[in-house]
Parts: structure tokens; C-alpha cells; sequence
């Protein structure tokens, strides 16, 4: 069950609790008889007692409904967040698996068999882009057959 049911079950309890008490109260003059035993038991203290529950009671409800109040903003908060999660999952692209490649021009065999170059396969099925430039060792060979 989820923690929003758990309070909302816990405040439906509460007002049927003190629904009840208000109408058993009216019906048996409760708080009548709540004073007459105060009178009677003087050292118990029982109208503090009651009072003391009454707003107990109050505190609970009131605290029930601050809960379901964050439980629903914390809600929000992990929607927004799956949401935008989702957004960042569908623009990633990944590269998984074996990736048949030959050794000597380096082309890359893709799904459907055909041989792509290795910038052209990799810009597909990710989003990486390439910049080309030559390494010293190539920039003297080229250099040298100049």
C-alpha cells in the first residue's frame, strides 16, 4: 500500500473515530458524566486528561494532512525526475557487444552486413562526430612523399 493511502486511510480512521466519540458524547452526555467523575476523582484529573486527548487528536490531524502534503510534492519531485530521465535515456546511444571490424583497412561490418568506415559507424550508432587531423608519425611519412 502505498505511503498516500497509509495516511489518507489513517485520517478517514481519525474522522470516523471522533465522529463516533461526538455522537456517543451527545447521545450519553459524556462530558457530563467526563465532569462528574473529575468532581468525584479530583486527584485524577480527568477533564485535563480529556482535553489533553482533544487536542491530541487535533495535532494528529493536522499532521496527517502536512504529511500527505509532502508525500504529494515528493511525488512531483520524482516524477519530474523520472521524466527527465527518460529524456536524457532516449538521446543517449550507446555502443554494446562485439563490433566486427577488419584488421587491415578498419572498416566496421553493421547490422546488415554492409562494411561502413569506422567514422561513419560510429557516428550512427552513437553521438560522438570526428575531427581529423594526423599524428606526428603519419604527418612525417606524408611529409616525406611530398
Amino acid at each position: 500500500m502505498a505511503e498516500y493511502e497509509k495516511t489518507t486511510l489513517d485520517i478517514i480512521v481519525t474522522l470516523i473515530i471522533v465522529t463516533l466519540a461526538f455522537l456517543l458524547s451527545g447521545r450519553f452526555d459524556v462530558l457530563e458524566q467526563i465532569v462528574d467523575l473529575s468532581r468525584q476523582y479530583e486527584a485524577y484529573e480527568l477533564d485535563e486528561v480529556f482535553s489533553a486527548s482533544v487536542v491530541l487528536a487535533c495535532c494528529m490531524l493536522v499532521f496527517a494532512f502536512r504529511r500527505i502534503k509532502e508525500i504529494n510534492n515528493t511525488k512531483n519531485i520524482i516524477a519530474n525526475k523520472n521524466q527527465e530521465l527518460l529524456k536524457v535515456l532516449e538521446e543517449i546511444k550507446t555502443l554494446r557487444g562485439i563490433i566486427p571490424i577488419c584488421s587491415y583497412c578498419k572498416k566496421i561490418r553493421d547490422e546488415k552486413g554492409a562494411w561502413d568506415q569506422m567514422e561513419t559507424y560510429i557516428q550512427t550508432h552513437s553521438l560522438a562526430s570526428f575531427s581529423h587531423g594526423l599524428c606526428p608519425e603519419c604527418f612525417e611519412k606524408q611529409m616525406g612523399k611530398i
